[in-house]
């Protein structure tokens, strides 16, 4: 049997999700890929089971796509992290916890932004790997996960070893 070849694209916000997708969608189709978008081909439970049944599919999913997805198997074999996943410091609920970090002290970006985009990122690496027989490929193309001091700690999250392979361009 061949390959599914599924692969999921996470992204951290809509606006980019449906921007890559709107210029995607026909490339990917004219090399045989079924390219699907969460907000536009339907619910996504539908979106997984296309995912889980179907050969050669592209999804492009955003914030409810990076935990809870079990897609065991080869149906996914890639996951493309697009930006890691740090909370937007401008939502009411994150700059009140920000704010009291730093009443308190504390450094609001390592002490709450950090940590918690590192569980996140840790969800959306999970996706790949669901059972001790899944392999595949993960990217990452935000370069601060090599560039920056904190990139490390993000790494370091990983329950497993990742070789990390850098470009010019910086994708990893």
């Amino acid at each position: 049997e061949k390959r599914k070849t599924g692969v999921l694209v996470l992204f951290t916000s809509y606006y980019m999700l449906n921007t890559v997708y709107n210029s995607a969608k026909y490339q990917l189709s004219s090399q045989g890929y079924k390219a699907l978008a969460q907000g536009k081909d339907g619910s996504r439970t539908k979106l997984i089971n296309i995912l889980k049944k179907e050969k050669k599919v592209v999804l492009f999913a955003a914030d409810s796509f990076w935990e809870g997805v079990d897609v065991p198997g080869d149906a996914l074999e890639t996951v493309i992290i697009t930006k890691l996943p740090f909370a937007v410091p401008s939502d009411p609920v994150i700059a009140a916890k920000m704010d009291e970090i730093t009443k308190n002290g504390g450094n609001p970006f390592m002490d709450y932004s950090v940590p918690e985009a590192v569980i996140k990122f840790r969800q959306g690496f999970g996706r790949l790997i669901r059972t001790m027989t899944d392999s595949g490929i993960i990217y990452v193309t935000d370069n601060r996960l090599v560039k920056k001091r904190y990139g490390s700690v993000f790494l370091d999250s990983l329950p497993l070893k990742a070789d990390i392979f850098s470009s010019e361009k910086g994708f990893y």
